[in-house]
């Protein structure tokens, strides 16, 4: 029953994606992120995230990306922060503005030189005006985003401190005294 389901919904968000809907068009294009750019998302990783991950680290990062992007909720309520009244909802789902992005990169990255890899996602980044990276995730540049869900994470702080810190985890008061742990081998 489960192999049929799974069809049914990946036949519901082919079809919706062919279709004039933009909400189901959306939710098709994000529910199948980075479909055939799986590639390019993973060769782009490997230009924007920091070599010492290795290969498995940097795949593992454009995967947990890629499964943000599909599980992303457009219109869902943000934290609006300690003080702050003001209620924020996320916008529309980026899964669409990043495939074209991708599929833009496509050819440099498949290229092999890493040179003409750099100048490509560069001039992509000064095209959608990108100069600091975004707080979190934005929708403007695949590139600038994706460097973003990594350098913002707790495992980007511990490597770069070289030390298990876990900012963003609760681990509670327990042990709370003591220095983090030093980081195991490569990352």
């Amino acid at each position: 029953m489960r192999i049929r389901r799974r069809t049914l919904l990946r036949w519901v968000a082919g079809v919706g994606g062919l279709l004039r809907l933009p909400r189901v068009r959306s939710w098709a294009q994000a529910a199948d992120f980075p479909a055939d750019q799986n590639d390019t998302l993973h060769a782009l990783a490997a230009v924007v995230l920091p070599a010492e991950l290795g290969a498995a680290g940097i795949r593992r990062t454009a995967d947990a990306f890629a499964g943000w992007v599909r599980g992303y909720h457009a219109g869902a309520e943000m934290d609006h922060g300690y003080g702050n009244t003001r209620l924020r909802s996320k916008g529309t789902n980026p899964a669409a503005g990043y495939l074209r992005q991708l599929q833009a990169l496509h050819p440099a990255l498949a290229s092999g030189d890493l040179e003409a890899q750099r100048q490509a996602v560069t001039a992509a980044l000064e095209q959608a005006r990108i100069a600091d990276l975004p707080r979190s995730p934005d929708g403007r540049q695949v590139a600038a985003d994706l460097m973003a869900f990594y350098f913002r994470s707790s495992e980007a702080n511990d490597l770069c401190y070289r030390a298990a810190i876990g900012r963003d985890l609760c681990r509670g008061l327990d042990g709370s005294e003591k220095a983090p742990a030093p980081l195991e081998g490569p990352a």
